[in-house]
């Protein structure tokens, strides 16, 4: 056989047992391990050399039209290389590295997967990481949702799937868990506030602001006797003391309650409204062992908070336990606008599933302060029999897929972008935890009508003036809009894949709205229908191969009959059939194949757009600033050299951005 044959033949025993893989396993989808060639640079790119700042080296930038982008995390490196802002020593620990002489220096760390929550202060930003993004969720599905599988077969399925460039754990087992930084964005200077090798504290912060000159994160930390609970942090920008100053829950013991009830402690809305700071939280009554997610109010923080409502007074809408919407999401965002405080909550639940492959979609409730302090809440999103609410869950009726949504005020409106339930659809893809065939059998694995209906129905960005009344910005025609939107757009941006308008942040008198795009997740099956097959090097088809059959091995030894021999081609095709019609429905392959065709035209990397009005809009990218690898744009702060954003990458790790406010 010559080598181009023998190069063809590879490609199709490749495809062949990759697609086996996803449809035969009950998980399939991202893994790890170093040792990809990055490839060439996108449309956009300039390597350019820095006149000044980050020590004259130099830096990548990412231009379009009047806009520029330069990496300020490892801006030697470009992307498609291993980022995290921090750098990984081994042994669990990390540490922010400067000598060139260091064998750790520029090394990154993969598993600082996100850019979680930022905030600037001066020249200086600060920023919490999510460290293994995807392991983490794969870990809650197998401790608190009751999924099964193999944790070798899990990496090597992981591996076999994207050929390695999966991050799931670290190469020598360590696990560093989240960091916060901050980062200096004139000269560079990046110094380690948190992580557990520094001083034993492991954040997992999911929002930040500042406030009265202090800075304040939620989220929940480990480390200090405090066991994750959900919490409120204060960082003082004039000395980096980082402190607690609000625990919820009483104890570690309520948070074992919590846990074994299901109940998600992670928290994220945060906002000020008249001078004084909100936050979300979850509470526990010692007593009764009743929980309830939970608004807290404070003008001076370090002396306490006030709690002003509770799942009843929020019509018992909040979904915080890790089976509902977006994993117990529950109280989402916040803003003011308008003198009033408006929320915006998860409330789908496994007891009000419309159908099985949906969830209820996410309420919008708005909050009066009274002379006394208290507030009176009433439903503008939600119930419109129960609760008298003027628009029903997700606002359009016929809008079905989004479990919450993010908030901005801009121009005098208050702008509401939808995010689908993304986790509820690699959950099915993975576990097939819905989806019952003609026998009343759950099927097998990739089932991928949850997913399909999200692309089928991708976000929409909504605008409510101080009447509350409503205006489809970005989105598709419909009975409650069908002129379409303001903007000519359709939904997503004209794009299936965008599944999250994931943040937005008003800069310079202009709207940035930053996407999630799922394709980047997806690629494992995007590679057969859009051509990135073929942009294989041998060396690359080499490593295929070789996790291929590392997955054989790990699926023989969980073989009851241990008749599976990878060592042989044929006997390697004939144990991936096995396990292909063993597992695989008819109606899960229809479902594979139609979102195939979803992935066929979609751009990897997320999405970032700019708007001087609030309805027209600039692209900037669509590609991840030339990174199909950074699935989203996961925060924006603002410090005084410029707009900063950090990005979402479960491949090689967050990366941190600006846009200098002189560009």
């Amino acid at each position: 056989m010559d080598e181009e044959n023998d190069m063809n033949w590879k490609r199709v025993i490749s495809g062949v047992l990759a697609a086996a893989m996803l449809s035969a396993l009950p998980v399939q989808l991202p893994v790890s391990a170093e040792g990809t060639e990055a490839v060439g640079q996108a449309d956009g790119w300039e390597e350019l050399t820095t006149p000044e700042p980050l020590d004259e080296c130099n830096a990548f930038f990412y231009s379009k039209d009047d806009q520029t982008f330069e990496k300020i995390t490892h801006p030697e490196k470009d992307v498609k290389t291993a980022d995290g802002i921090v750098d990984y020593l081994g042994d669990g620990a990390v540490a922010v590295v400067t000598d060139p002489e260091d064998a750790a220096y520029n090394a990154g760390d993969r598993g600082q997967n996100y850019a979680w929550s930022a905030v600037g202060y001066g020249d200086w930003l600060y920023v919490g990481t999510c460290y293994a993004a995807i392991g983490n969720t794969l870990s809650l599905m197998k401790s608190s949702l009751g999924d099964e599988y193999d944790d070798k077969v899990l990496a090597a399925t992981f591996d076999a799937l994207y050929n390695g460039t999966f991050f799931l754990t670290e190469e020598d087992g360590g696990r560093p868990k989240g960091v916060l930084v901050k980062i200096n964005t004139k000269t560079g200077e990046t110094r380690l506030l948190m992580s557990g090798s520094y001083n034993g504290y492991t954040p997992l912060f999911r929002n930040a602001l500042e406030y009265n000159g202090k800075l304040y994160f939620c989220g929940s930390v480990g480390g200090g006797g405090i066991g994750f609970l959900p919490s409120i942090w204060q960082v003082d920008p004039a000395t980096d003391e980082c402190k607690p100053v609000y625990i919820g829950l009483n104890s570690v013991q309520d948070y074992a309650a919590a846990y074994q009830q299901g109940i998600s402690v992670g928290i994220r809305g945060m906002c000020v409204y008249k001078d004084q700071l909100v936050v979300s939280n979850v509470t526990m009554d010692a007593a009764t062992g009743k929980s309830s997610a939970a608004l807290l109010i404070s003008s001076d923080p370090e002396k306490g908070f006030t709690q002003i409502a509770d799942s009843d007074s929020l019509f018992n809408y909040p979904a915080y336990h890790y089976a509902d919407s977006i994993y117990g999401g529950s109280i989402w965002d916040m803003a003011e606008f308008n003198g009033r405080l408006y929320v915006s909550i998860c409330t789908g639940t496994e007891d009000n599933m419309p159908d099985d492959n949906t969830m209820q979609s996410f309420a919008l409730v708005r909050g009066d302060q009274n002379a006394d302090g208290t507030f009176t809440w009433t439903p503008v999103a939600g119930d419109q029999e129960k609760d008298g609410a003027r628009y029903t869950f997700g606002i359009d009726p016929e809008r079905t897929r989004s479990g919450a949504a993010n908030l901005i005020v801009y121009n005098d409106h208050l702008y509401i972008g939808e995010y689908n339930d993304e986790e509820i659809a690699l959950e099915r893809i993975l576990f097939a935890k819905t989806g019952k065939n003609a026998d009343g059998q759950f099927g097998g694995g990739l089932d991928c009508r949850f997913i399909n209906a999200n692309l089928e129905q991708s976000v929409n960005l909504y605008r409510m003036d101080r009447d509350e009344n409503m205006e489809l910005v970005v989105g598709n025609a419909t009975r409650m809009f069908p002129s379409g939107s303001l903007s000519g757009l359709g939904s997503g941006f004209g794009r299936s894949e965008n599944q999250y308008i994931w943040r937005m942040q008003v800069y310079d008198g202009k709207l940035y709205v930053g996407t999630h795009d799922a394709s980047s997740l997806l690629e494992c099956l995007g590679q057969f229908v859009n051509g990135n097959l073929l942009t294989r090097t041998p060396a690359q088809w080499k490593t295929q191969w070789d996790y291929l059959k590392t997955l054989m091995k790990a699926l023989q030894a969980t073989d009851p009959d241990g008749n599976g021999n990878p060592d042989t081609l044929a006997q390697t095709i004939k144990f991936s059939y096995k396990f292909v019609f063993k597992n695989i429905t008819i109606g899960n392959i229809a479902s594979a194949i139609r979102l195939l065709n979803y992935m066929r035209k979609a751009k990897q990397g997320f999405d970032l757009y700019v708007s001087e009005d609030g309805v027209n809009f600039q692209t900037i990218t669509v590609d991840g600033f030339g990174d199909p690898y950074n699935h989203g744009l996961r925060v924006f702060a603002t410090t005084d050299q410029g707009l900063c954003l950090g990005t979402a990458n479960p491949f090689y790790g967050t990366q941190v951005w600006i846009k200098r406010k002189d560009s």
